[in-house]
């Protein structure tokens, strides 16, 4: 049975609408994936723990020991394209090999552009009792970096909301109070459950 002709006409309507929230769907799709945020890359670039150094047995006994001191690097990236990003206040904790927390420190928040990278030099006091107890007698100690940060977005003109950020990693501290292995050491972003 042949169509009439407002049949056709409302036909013709429903099509075009269709056709409109299509394309309006797949530009917000575009739009979406182009400005979605990419999280900031966080590394630890240096380590060192004179309280762990066994290289001169004498210092080791004596004022190493006492040396509760823990100087890193940190460094994040800001892999977005025309995306800038501000941070709360950062937060760091660090973790013995049974689990006991070393130490504690928070940095200020602040603002990266995007392409940027920001370096921090983090000078820690530790809790003496914990660092020597979670020391081993082996070549290499293992601590664990916890960082934990909110940060924003700046698109454009405007900002998102505050994103959750927790980042850690476990780094291989040597005989000599540094890094062993590879310098620069990837912090993995936490997913909170």
């Amino acid at each position: 049975m042949p169509l009439g002709k407002d049949e056709k006409s409302r036909l013709a309507i429903s099509l075009w609408y269709l056709q409109v929230v299509i394309v309006l769907v797949l530009i917000s799709l575009v739009i979406w994936l182009t400005l979605r945020p990419k999280h900031p890359v966080c590394k630890i670039t240096d380590v060192y723990i004179p309280a762990l150094d066994r290289g001169n047995s004498t210092i080791f006994n004596n004022e190493a020991s006492r040396n509760t001191s823990i100087i890193f690097n940190v460094e994040f990236s800001n892999p977005n394209k025309r995306m800038a990003i501000y941070y709360d206040d950062i937060h760091i904790t660090l973790y013995s090999n049974d689990a006991a927390v070393i130490g504690t420190k928070s940095l200020p928040g602040c603002y990266q552009g995007y392409r940027s990278t920001i370096i921090y030099e983090v000078l820690m006091n530790a809790d003496r009792q914990q660092l020597r107890k979670g020391s081993t007698s082996n070549s290499t100690d293992m601590i664990k970096v916890h960082l934990e940060t909110a940060a924003r977005y700046k698109i454009i003109s405007s900002t998102t909301k505050h994103h959750q950020m927790d980042f850690e990693a476990y780094i291989g501290i040597g005989s000599d109070g540094r890094i062993s292995g590879d310098r620069d050491i990837k912090l993995q972003h936490m997913v909170k459950r």
